[in-house]
């Protein structure tokens, strides 16, 4: 039932309509707006939804006199967060998140100096401007240093100077990945050489994002320049452009289905199902019902008046009747409660049938999915297939060699030589706990040349300085990258400054190539075991069931 629900969900939406939201949505995000808007709130529960309509109308009025728009939205724009600056919400880009399709729609039909007409949102009610438009910038790639010019409020003399000589050692050519790991002082990228990872509009200072996608080439950094958190260098590591379609249509689709443009989508499919099965409906009983329907109706109290049970709409074969419809709304009582209590009842009664009726539609289309296509036909049946194969194989083969403990032993003496460590190091890792360089620098020296329980015992005398464990990589392994071979090879000490801790790892000793036991290669044992059981079951199936290939019908699939 769970496979069956979830590879319907992408036949329950009209994908012509899917297919040109996503267009859209790719076409919009090739360009960056910077807008501004004005927005007057409807107040709790939409209370003020007049009042409000009432005053944004008179102020697109004033607009549409050559009022400036930056003094109207200072005046009576009720978003505290742009209010001040005129309404400006700087550069945004699609797709806008959940919610703001509308202002969306909005902002991408008008040209540079326009504005809109009044529209409605979730919020209340908006007029928005294009100031300007650009090509959009995407995403860049890029690391920074951090010298801060405040530390607990305090100012700091000498950031600007630390941040120059900085600049001056990558002029130089110093590592950038070491400068930032020694002098950086944004504690959460500084112990990864700085880096910010991948990153969009609208995450960072706007100083800092137009330094960091003012850059023209990789590895290119800039000067050192000043945020409210301080001076910084950033450094671009790559700039890979919006993504052709073909890349980035499943991601948009996967967005579209989880916001409102999935509604568009669905409303369209549910208009195409009624006219595929030959909708019809009865209104007329619903101005019935409407006409008997009190306070109650936006309460928990309400019960269904006494009316004659009558068809209410057909779809297809399949009959509702209003008796259907009266259940449906008992059981939506939250629906009901949304509503205003000022709603007339045949507008609120009408929003919950249209939603009866979308209900029973996609209800309608998921139970003929099988027939009316194909493909969907196919894959339920290779499910269903691939479930029976799967419980055959369980019990045949995946059992079998996790519980025949005599017969995976047997299979492992058969085959021992096959299970071997490659060449091993005896790896002590230590763990310093302490910033303290003249001590790191001791403890470094004279763990060169004495075994780790006279380390331990040596520094760990009041308290536990360093802390110690033993691995055993293969030669090739990622935990030796970097290192000799050699008993007695040590790394370079790997500071977190986070932390405040440093790491120093030692090879202590060599190990040859071995056999590996049983429980060692326990993993590798049951999966060859596995397969050597499978084998062997598909021979004494051949055995037991003759199979007859028809040659000619076979080759000509070939073709």
């Amino acid at each position: 039932k769970g496979y069956r629900e979830q590879l319907a969900k992408s036949y329950l939406v009209d994908k012509e309509v899917s297919e040109k939201l996503i267009k859209e949505a790719y076409d919009r995000m090739q360009k960056d707006l910077s807008v501004s808007h004005i927005l007057i709130s409807t107040g709790p529960a939409n209370r003020d939804e007049a009042k409000a309509k009432d005053k944004i109308n008179k102020i697109y009025n004033e607009l549409k006199n050559g009022a400036s728009f930056s003094d109207l939205a200072k005046k009576y724009s009720n978003d505290k967060y742009s209010k001040n600056d005129g309404g400006n919400l700087g550069w945004v880009t699609a797709m806008l998140p959940n919610g703001f399709y509308e202002f969306e729609n909005q902002i991408y039909s008008l040209k540079k100096g326009e504005f809109s007409q009044p529209f409605r949102s979730k919020f209340g009610y908006h007029i928005v401007k294009l100031n300007d438009e650009r090509p959009a910038r995407g995403e860049i790639e890029a690391s920074h240093i951090l010298i801060r010019d405040k530390i607990k409020g305090k100012p700091v003399p000498d950031a600007k100077n630390k941040i120059d000589s900085i600049y001056n050692k990558l002029k130089a050519g110093e590592n950038f990945v070491q400068l930032a790991r020694k002098y950086s002082q944004d504690d959460k990228t500084a112990a990864k050489g700085g880096y910010l990872g991948f990153f969009g509009i609208n995450k960072y200072d706007q100083t800092f994002e137009d330094q960091a996608f003012g850059l023209n080439k990789n590895n290119e950094f800039t000067k050192p320049f000043k945020t409210v958190l301080g001076w910084h260098i950033i450094k671009r590591m790559s700039k890979p452009g919006i993504k052709p379609y073909s890349q980035v249509r499943k991601s948009l689709l996967n967005k579209i289905n989880k916001n409102e443009r999935f509604e568009i989508a669905r409303k369209a499919l549910v208009e195409k199902i009624k006219k595929e099965s030959g909708f019809e409906e009865n209104l007329s009983i619903l101005d019935t019902l409407a006409s008997k329907l009190d306070k109650s109706f936006y309460s928990f109290k309400w019960k269904s008046p006494g009316i004659k049970d009558t068809l209410l709409f057909k779809l297809g074969d399949k009959k509702l009747m209003l008796s259907d419809f009266i259940n449906y709304i008992k059981k939506n009582q939250r629906q009901r409660l949304r509503f205003r209590k000022q709603d007339p009842y045949k507008q609120s009664l009408m929003k919950m049938y249209e939603n009866f009726v979308s209900d029973n539609c996609i209800k309608f289309e998921e139970a003929n999915l099988e027939d009316k296509y194909p493909d969907f036909k196919f894959l339920m049946k290779e499910y269903t297939e691939g479930n029976l194969l799967f419980e055959v194989m369980e019990k045949e083969v995946w059992n079998k060699a996790s519980t025949d403990t005599v017969g995976l032993k047997q299979f492992f003496e058969q085959n021992k030589d096959k299970y071997q460590w490659k060449p091993r190091a005896e790896l002590y890792t230590y763990t310093i706990h302490s910033d303290n360089k003249k001590l790191i620098k001791k403890i470094m020296k004279y763990a060169k040349k004495h075994p780790h329980k006279k380390i331990i015992k040596k520094f760990n005398k009041k308290k536990s300085i360093i802390t110690f464990k033993v691995d055993k990589p293969e030669i090739n392994d990622s935990e030796l990258k970097g290192m000799k071979f050699v008993k007695g090879e040590m790394t370079e000490p790997f500071f977190d400054k986070e932390k405040k801790e440093v790491t120093v790892k030692k090879i202590n000793n060599s190990i040859p190539k071995t056999n590996k036991s049983l429980d060692e290669a326990k993993g590798y044992v049951i999966a060859d075991y596995q397969e050597y059981l499978e084998k062997k079951w598909i021979e004494d199936l051949k055995n037991e069931y003759k199979v007859e290939i028809n040659q000619k019908v076979f080759e000509s699939l070939i073709k």
